[in-house]
């Protein structure tokens, strides 16, 4: 069945005018219906309309006729494209035109609003040659929205000959043959007809000239299959129809007007329209006035059609009202189309309404100290615990190239900072790539590996200051450097008290920028935990509910199949640097469900609350590891008893004229025979003297400083190791896990602060509920609004 045929067929009325105020109720339905589905954001296809046609073929007459308002558009030749927008609106009980800015000229780079009846004169004002359309907008409360374009006129001449062979140049066959040839319309006219034509939500109205062959001498023919060959979405126009029935060559009978006007080739709507002229339209000055001419007109054409005896039935195609109703029942029946759709998307909102209502009400009943104290356990355990162990470990999940640091970010924090002496001054590194993965962006574990290797590589770089006469002497003090012993005794207190005053200020730089390390983790766990409520909206498709139901029979059994396909199994893989993962494999790793997720934004208080926890935790065990590093330098007088061994101090002492180490023998063997010593010029028992003590005392400790650096270092890496780092894949969870049972209902229903959020429920609360009886409203009078629309009568025979 053709459109022609559905136009016969239709219910509505003929002849049918929705421009007037006779189907006020139905444009009132349309504007309601328009207004929700705006509010809805659902999308309503706009019908457009695309009039082609040549130069004086009357384009502009049959645009200004079926808008209803003397305008005088298409004074002229036309220079560039119109687009006359028609839009409903309510409030508009006299037509309010617009001209929308047009950035190709100048001075026109905002709206303007004018009268009617200045149309003629604005458009006259922009008409130069571009692509660039001018866009007019008419608000009335008597329109549907549609689109009337409005392309400059079309210049068409056939390109070839054709010639029937066995027929005459002058025969009708040949003549015919001519007129429907191949047509040629100019590159650039034809780029910007196909660039107006080439969507099919766009009706294409080609608009020429009456002539005696009716539409099947149409010119306009073959373009039309060009740009729409199956002809589905054409309408062709003949103009000055009237012209046509008073010419030389006039209808004889009633059988010649039925042949003319049922003539069924072109297979698309077909009218016949005789419009007012330029003269006749420039006299009216109201609507009224061009709608009497337009029937005036119309009923000339009819009344010699009658006088022809034509058959009734082709009256649908004579006359603009015809076109009119046709135009007027298409753009009805697209926008009765989407009647359903907006309604299905109301009931969506109201759907999704109800159900965020009915989690709403589900959460206020389950908002008690048991739900929240196992809400706080599985946040605990499951997310912050378990994404902070995996940071200390080895994991991917915290994305280390947005959230890991190189060494030089990691100093330019005001947390850390460069490395000091105890002068204060900066200790440089002769080449930071002895430091492992120094350029690399690292957190967690190894990242605090990372300092620990910088750490020793900065205690290697420190060397024993030079020792003053002085610090020698003191060191030594009553006691004579006559032997080895007070020699080593005076290097060991000084290499001992210079190792404390070197290494007691990088210690205290190392817990700073190791608390540092462990602190950051908890941002990143974090972004850890929004990236897993992503991926869960994006698997799941909605969000989870921080009091979501976790004890049903199916979360319970999923926790447990999860449970048992964990593997607590650990390899050798898992070792860094001595200390051994309690992650085990990545499936052990996985939490039991994931929809326990707590949102963050909803419950600040009591995620503050566990990092607080953490903080504290990480505080204590950062203080107690430092105890136990600060022991290295908390002994007793020290004494290196391998000095006694020492080859190059008793070759010195041997060496010297002054001194010697074996007379304390010879001097025990005199005093047992109670022989008087005498002392003479070859007896080397001769003290030292102040330059030669020094250089012995520092050379020795010097030696001392460096294998007792050596050895403190290693033993504080050690320490850091077992004291700082192990508790925290150990003990954390247990230490925290701990504070979290300890608190009573009180104090957790107060971390949660669950009187605010029972108020924000409470409100969220009644707010869905009354959005949820303004959609039912909003359905039952969309549905009132679509009876109206889907039945479009005068309002005096509603009444």
């Amino acid at each position: 069945m053709d459109r022609q045929s559905v136009v016969k067929s239709t219910a509505i009325p003929f002849p049918l005018n929705f421009d007037n105020e006779k189907y006020d109720d139905m444009y009132k339905a349309y504007n309601k219906i328009m207004v929700l589905a705006r509010d809805l954001n659902a999308f309503i296809e706009t019908p457009e309309f695309v009039f082609i046609g040549k130069d004086g073929n009357g384009k502009s007459a049959l645009i200004e006729s079926f808008i209803g308002f003397p305008m005088m558009i298409g004074e002229g030749s036309s220079l560039r494209p119109l687009h006359i927008t028609l839009m409903n609106n309510a409030r508009c009980e006299e037509p309010i035109v617009t001209f929308k800015r047009d950035r190709s000229l100048d001075s026109y780079e905002v709206d303007r609003q004018i009268d009617i009846s200045m149309v003629s004169s604005e458009i006259g004002k922009r008409n130069q040659k571009t692509s660039i359309p001018i866009e007019i907008t008419i608000e009335y409360r008597y329109y549907l929205n549609m689109l009337l374009i409005e392309p400059p006129s079309v210049s068409i001449q056939p390109t070839n000959a054709i010639t029937i062979q066995g027929q005459s140049m002058t025969s009708p066959a040949n003549q015919l043959a001519n007129k429907i040839a191949k047509l040629s319309i100019g590159n650039e006219m034809g780029e910007m007809i196909t660039q107006y034509t080439k969507s099919n939500n766009r009706t294409l109205v080609f608009v020429e000239t009456s002539t005696i062959g009716g539409a099947n001498g149409s010119e306009m023919l073959e373009l039309a299959k060009k740009l729409d060959y199956k002809l589905d979405r054409s309408i062709f126009v003949f103009n000055k129809f009237h012209s046509l029935l008073t010419g030389d060559q006039p209808f004889t009978n009633g059988r010649d007007a039925n042949r003319f006007l049922g003539s069924p080739s072109i297979g698309a709507p077909t009218f016949f329209t005789t419009l007012p002229t330029t003269a006749q339209r420039s006299q009216c000055s109201s609507k009224d006035q061009l709608s009497q001419l337009c029937d005036q007109l119309q009923q000339k054409d009819l009344t010699i059609l009658e006088q022809l005896q034509f058959d009734k039935k082709y009256e649908r195609n004579v006359g603009l009202s015809a076109f009119r109703h046709w135009i007027s029942e298409f753009t009805w029946r697209k926008y009765l189309d989407s009647v359903p759709e907006v309604l299905k998307r109301l009931n969506s909102f109201r759907t999704t309404s109800e159900d965020q209502l009915y989690q709403i009400r589900q959460q206020l009943e389950r908002t008690n100290a048991v739900t929240l104290r196992q809400i706080a356990n599985s946040y605990v355990s499951i997310e912050f615990i378990q994404c902070i162990e995996k940071l200390v470990t080895r994991t991917l999940e915290g994305n280390p190239s947005l959230n890991g640091q190189t060494l030089e970010e990691e100093k330019s924090q005001d947390e850390t900072g460069d490395w000091y002496d105890h002068n204060g001054k900066p200790i440089v590194l002769n080449d930071e790539k002895l430091v492992t993965f120094y350029d690399n962006k690292l957190y967690g574990g190894q990242q605090f590996e990372r300092l620990l290797t910088e750490f020793k590589c900065i205690t290697e770089v420190i060397q024993l200051e030079e020792l003053s006469i002085s610090e020698v002497a003191c060191s030594i003090g009553s006691n004579r450097p006559s032997n080895a012993s007070v020699i080593a005794w005076a290097a060991s207190d000084l290499a001992q008290k210079k190792i404390k005053e070197a290494l007691l200020p990088l210690v205290d730089q190392l817990f700073k920028r190791a608390t540092y390390i462990l602190r950051r983790l908890v941002d990143i766990v974090d972004r850890m935990i929004e990236n897993k409520k992503k991926s869960s909206f994006r698997r799941h498709g909605n969000s989870t509910s921080l009091f979501q139901d976790n004890t049903s029979p199916s979360s319970q059994s999923q926790s447990q199949s999860s449970s048992i396909s964990q593997s607590t199994s650990l390899s050798s893989e898992n070792m860094v640097y001595g200390i051994q993962s309690m992650n085990g494999s990545d499936s052990a790793s996985r939490p039991s469900h994931e929809n326990t997720i707590v949102n963050v934004e909803d419950h600040p208080y009591f995620i503050y609350s566990v990092k607080e926890m953490y903080f504290k935790y990480v505080d204590q065990i950062a203080a107690d590891c430092k105890n136990k590093c600060m022991d290295e330098f908390y002994t007793t007088r020290l004494i290196y008893w391998d000095l006694q061994s020492n080859k190059d101090l008793k070759k010195f002492c041997t060496d010297s004229p002054c001194a010697s180490l074996n007379n304390s023998s010879n001097n025990n063997n005199n005093n047992n025979n109670n022989k008087p010593t005498t002392t003479t010029p070859g007896n080397n028992n001769h003290i030292l003297n102040s330059k030669e003590t020094h250089a012995m005392v520092t050379e020795l400790a010097s030696k001392l400083f460096q294998d007792i650096r050596n050895r403190m270092s290693k033993n504080i890496m050690l320490k850091c190791y077992n004291y700082f780092l192990i508790p925290m894949q150990m003990d954390l969870k247990l230490n925290i896990q701990d504070n979290i049972t300890k608190l009573s209902d009180a104090m957790l229903e107060e971390i949660f602060e669950i009187q605010t959020t029972k108020e924000r429920l409470r409100e969220d609360e009644q707010h869905l509920s009354q959005i949820c009886n303004q959609f039912i409203q909003q359905e039952e009078n969309y549905k009132k609004y679509s009876q109206s629309f889907s039945h479009p009568f005068p309002s005096a025979v509603r009444n």
